[in-house]
Formats: structure tokens, C-alpha cells, sequence
């Protein structure tokens, strides 16, 4: 690989020098200010079989046998049996110092992508177990439902509502509140209005849209899912800022797919990015843009909160922001919300479509103090998110519900 250097009046017209000099192939590594100027250092490929030399200097791994579970193992360390793989790789003593120096980097550098992979397998797992352990709860809890419901009667005055609410996923816990709140309500119209002001009055809200500025670090579980929202947001503040006072940050590694994806966004809609991998970079990058309006800071779903702790010591008054999708289930929502590690300025929707019931996302906010923001119906930058709060999103859900007549 060889590294070359453009130099442009901004973003768009450094991107379009590359293309052009380079094709679309050529892989941007870095992307900032230099003497007033956009700099952008682009790496190429010098030669055609760069990539069988890299390839003939790779240690082969040797697999492990995985071992074969016995009758009665408990699932969850056969899930991991069959997820976490070890691997062993050797280095040939006999090759001389230059050629083993060579080995060890790539030995070094697969271990990291081996350590990434595991990290995420692990996070799996443990979102499963999580899961598994919410499902029978959940089961539990329905259980003593149908036994409360023959014996009281619940909302079976309203079938309509019940059935509903039932077939859309509605989470056990909030079901029983219903059964509470609506025991006076004759039609289902009435029940719905009862229902959307109790479960509003719950949750708290924080209209962030209106008067966004500073540094904001948009984060969750799902890395393009944080990078579109944080260009969503910066090209509807650069309405009113102009898309010379906002930039977006991309606060990954080297390897990471966001930054190609921020990138492309960027160029499409006249917004300034850059990329951080390390807190020096990303504290560089923050004194040049002092000056901006609105700096938004999207990272990778891989070691959330020890990234979001790094924000917390380097630039506290960054506010921050958990994006989750609507149909999100309760178990993912809770695992960063109930973390009180994490001081979180707001909760940020995504993917709230009609067809979607967010029940699991509304019971998580009533038990949280952690304010709702805003939402998208969307994946697309260009659709707007909106502000919402917890009255307008359990109205939409109810007045979306399968229902024959409201």
C-alpha cells in the first residue's frame, strides 16, 4: 500500500480528488483541517499481488476438536461450546528474525480481530441467556394473568382491545396495568385515551431537535444504526446552522465498516467527516472544530460503555444519547438503560414504523428516568426525526392496533 495526501477547500471536492485520482477502491485513512484546508490521506494498492504475498506469510491455525456434549449438558454451555472455538497458532522457529518479526505482527493483529469476534460472540450469548430468562418470566406472568382474568374478569368487557393488544406483543407487566387503569372505561376508544395518558404520563421527555449544539455522542448496540442517526440529525441542524458550522465524527477502528458508510453519507449531503480511533485523535480533532455549532460523535457497538466512560472523562459535557429500535425487546433496551454506569442524556427511536408496537421500548422507559427524545420512521438520512414523547408514541401504537373499530 502506498499512502498519498489531497489537499481540497472541503470534504466534497477532497472525496471527488480521490475518486478521480484513485477510483473507488482507494481506502481514505484519515480527514482533517490543515491550513484552512480539508486534508485527506488516502492509501492505494501499488501492487497486483500484494495480497498473495500477504497471504503466503500467514501462520495456518490449528482447529481444536470441539468436544461432543454429553446427555443432559445444560443448553447454555452447549451455546458456548459451539460458539467459543479456541484456536492455536504456532510460530516456525526455524524461519529467520526478519521473517518471524513479520509473522508476529500478523499474529498480533489477528489476535485483535479474534478478540473483536469474541467480544461480540460473548455479547451475543449473554443477550440470549438474558432472553431466554425474560421468556419465562414473561410465561410466568401470563400465566397468573389468565388465572386473574377468570376469576375478575380483566378487560374482557373490551375483546376487541384485548385481543389486540395480545397479538401485538404487549409484555405481560403492562397488560396488568391495563387490566387496572381501563376496569372503568365502556368503549375502546375511551380505554385507548385512559391507556396513552397513563402510560405518557410515565415516561419522561427531553426535546433535544429544537436547540441542538455542542458535542453530542449518538451510541448503541447496532454501529449503522448510531451512523445514520448522527447524519440524520447533523443535516437537519446544518438547516439552520449551515453545513459549515456541522460535522460528524466517527469515533471507530481502522477495520470498522461505519466509517466507509459515514463517509458516503457525508459526501451525499455536504456534511464534514472525520474518523477518531484513539482519544488523542478524537480530542485533536474536537480542538479544530471548537468552532462548529454541532459536533456529532457516532461509535461502534463493540465496547459501548468503555467508549462511553472515555467520553465521560475526556469531554463531559458531551451529552449522550442511546439510540434503540422501536421493536427492540425489552431485555436489549434494558441492558444499556438499567446500566447506571452509563449517565445518559436521552433515549433516541428508530425504525418506528405503523406496523410496529413498541410495547417492550415503552415498558422499559416507565421504569427509567431516562428521558425520550425523539424518533424516525426510517432508515433513510433524508427522512427527519421527529421529537416525540411518551403521550404521542403509545397513542400512535394504540391507534395502529388491529383493531375492527375505534
Amino acid at each position: 500500500m502506498e499512502l498519498q495526501r489531497i489537499l481540497a477547500k472541503d470534504t466534497r471536492s477532497a472525496m471527488e480528488q480521490v475518486h478521480a485520482l484513485y477510483g473507488s477502491d482507494a481506502l481514505v485513512v484519515s480527514n482533517k483541517k490543515a491550513k484552512g484546508k480539508t486534508e485527506v490521506i488516502v492509501a492505494i494498492e501499488i501492487a497486483a499481488n500484494a495480497q498473495t504475498m500477504l497471504n503466503d506469510l500467514q501462520v495456518p491455525r490449528q482447529e481444536l476438536p470441539i468436544p461432543t456434549p454429553t446427555i443432559g449438558t445444560d443448553f447454555q454451555k452447549i451455546m458456548e461450546s459451539k460458539v467459543f472455538t479456541p484456536s492455536v497458532t504456532a510460530i516456525d522457529q526455524s524461519s529467520d528474525l526478519d521473517e518471524s518479526i513479520i509473522v508476529k505482527n500478523n499474529i498480533q493483529n489477528k489476535a485483535q480481530d479474534d478478540n473483536k469476534d469474541y467480544l461480540k460472540a460473548r455479547e451475543l450469548v449473554d443477550l440470549v441467556k438474558l432472553e431466554l430468562h425474560a421468556m419465562r418470566r414473561e410465561l410466568k406472568i401470563s400465566q397468573q394473568i389468565d388465572a386473574q382474568s377468570t376469576t375478575t374478569g380483566g378487560i374482557s368487557h373490551l375483546p376487541s382491545l384485548k385481543e389486540a393488544l395480545q397479538s401485538t406483543g404487549m409484555p405481560a407487566a403492562l397488560r396488568i396495568l391495563v387490566n387496572d387503569i381501563v376496569a372503568d372505561d365502556k368503549n375502546v376508544k375511551s380505554a385507548i385515551q385512559t391507556i396513552s395518558s397513563a402510560f405518557g404520563n410515565a415516561i419522561n421527555h427531553l426535546n433535544v431537535i429544537d436547540d441542538m449544539r455542542g458535542v453530542h455522542i449518538i451510541a448503541g448496540r447496532l454501529g449503522i444504526e448510531n451512523s445514520i442517526m448522527a447524519m440524520r440529525l447533523a443535516r437537519q441542524k446544518a438547516i439552520n446552522y449551515g453545513t459549515n458550522n456541522v460535522a460528524v465524527i466517527s469515533y471507530t477502528d481502522n477495520q470498522s465498516d461505519n466509517w466507509s458508510q459515514t463517509q458516503l453519507f457525508g459526501l451525499n449531503s455536504g456534511i464534514e467527516t472525520y474518523r477518531a480511533s484513539t482519544p488523542t485523535m478524537l480530542m485533536e480533532m474536537l480542538s479544530q472544530l471548537s468552532s462548529y455549532e454541532l459536533v456529532m460523535i457516532e461509535t461502534t457497538g463493540l465496547e459501548l460503555e468503555a467508549n462511553l466512560k472515555t467520553f465521560a472523562k475526556l469531554i463531559p459535557q458531551a451529552k449522550q444519547h442511546l439510540v434503540i429500535s422501536a421493536d427492540a425487546s425489552e431485555t436489549s433496551a434494558n441492558r444499556y438503560l438499567a446500566n447506571e454506569a452509563i449517565n445518559w442524556t436521552s433515549v433516541m427511536l428508530t425504525q418506528l414504523e405503523s406496523d410496529v408496537f413498541p410495547w417492550a421500548v415503552v415498558n422499559t422507559l416507565m421504569a427509567s428516568p431516562v428521558p425520550l427524545s425523539l424518533a424516525s420512521s426510517s432508515s433513510s438520512v433524508t427522512k427527519e426525526a421527529i421529537s416525540v414523547d411518551g403521550f404521542s408514541l403509545t397513542e400512535n401504537a394504540l391507534l395502529n392496533l388491529p383493531l375492527s373499530a375505534i
